[in-house]
């Protein structure tokens, strides 16, 4: 394929993953990575630099969408930030030295789990007003968050998926923050933390200019439509949205362990008929190394 004509595929993926990290709060590295590595081609670090780019670029055009930057709230979204980069080497640090598909399977369920209970329907929910008209929580479930940024940021570092998947649930449920204002805050977090890690592929070289300008361009106008249409959709319709990309992580996560442990010859090998099918429905998320 011309390079101007991939660079369009990949600008078109990226406004898609835009959209949703516009909507949901995340960065859209669980939709991109898997986009530029098993239809691209695109090698597996490169891919992660880019999306890192665009998880950037993304957040900047949630920001700059007035109805969308009026439900941040930014003094908490700053506390998480910190938690969330030091969780993010601790993580690190333990996938290079362990093992962790105990962990992993562990996260699996609880992603299943904080899907069901985003979809469950509530029978009092305030989803209304801006980050500053909502009641002060507890000092018990303030004290919760800086853990939860702290769990969000290992389980990007060990598990190589963004923090969002685990901060908008945590501002929902524990926070009790309309959804709305946890993935508005979600998207403040993430453009922070999504910096440093971008900064760092920039410096090893890692960026491959044309997917990587392409896709952050998709994600940028991306993150604009969907903080465009965000007023127009339902609470409900964006928890289930989420409750959705919870399970597909989850699975995601099961493929990965599943994967492991067949090269280990732990489990029998998969017949390759359903091993291409398996394939063309789920990429295995990418780990670092063991040592």
């Amino acid at each position: 394929m011309p390079s101007l004509g991939l660079a369009l595929v990949i600008f078109a993926g990226g406004i898609a993953a835009g959209v949703i990290a516009a909507l949901l709060g995340v960065g859209g590295g669980i939709l991109m990575v898997p986009l530029l590595t098993m239809v691209f081609g695109v090698p597996v670090p490169s891919a992660q630099g880019a999306s890192l780019v665009a998880a950037v670029l993304a957040s900047d055009a949630a920001c700059l969408w007035p109805s969308k930057r009026s439900l941040m709230d930014v003094s908490q979204a700053w506390s998480l930030c910190l938690a969330t980069t030091f969780g993010a080497t601790i993580g690190a640090m333990v996938a290079l030295r362990s093992s962790p598909e105990i962990l992993q399977a562990l996260f699996a369920l609880l992603l299943i789990y904080t899907a069901v209970q985003l979809a469950r329907p509530k029978r009092r929910s305030n989803e209304a007003g801006s980050a500053r008209q909502q009641p002060k929580p507890s000092r018990l479930r303030l004290a919760l968050m800086p853990l939860v940024g702290l769990f969000a940021g290992a389980s990007s570092g060990l598990l190589g998926i963004g923090g969002g998947v685990i901060v908008v649930p945590a501002l929902h449920l524990i926070l009790r923050k309309p959804f709305k204002v946890s993935t508005a805050t979600s998207n403040l977090i993430i453009g922070v933390t999504s910096l440093t890690g971008a900064f760092t592929y920039w410096l090893s070289g890692r960026l491959l200019p044309l997917p990587t300008l392409a896709v952050a361009a998709g994600a940028f106008v991306g993150a604009l439509i969907g903080s465009a249409i965000d007023r127009r959709l339902s609470s409900r319709v964006l928890r289930i949205g989420m409750a959705i990309l919870l399970t597909y992580v989850a699975l995601q996560i099961g493929n990965t362990i599943l994967g492991a442990r067949r090269q280990m010859g732990a489990l029998p090998v998969e017949p390759a008929p359903y091993a291409q099918i398996r394939g063309l429905l789920w990429t295995p998320i990418p780990l670092p190394p063991h040592h």
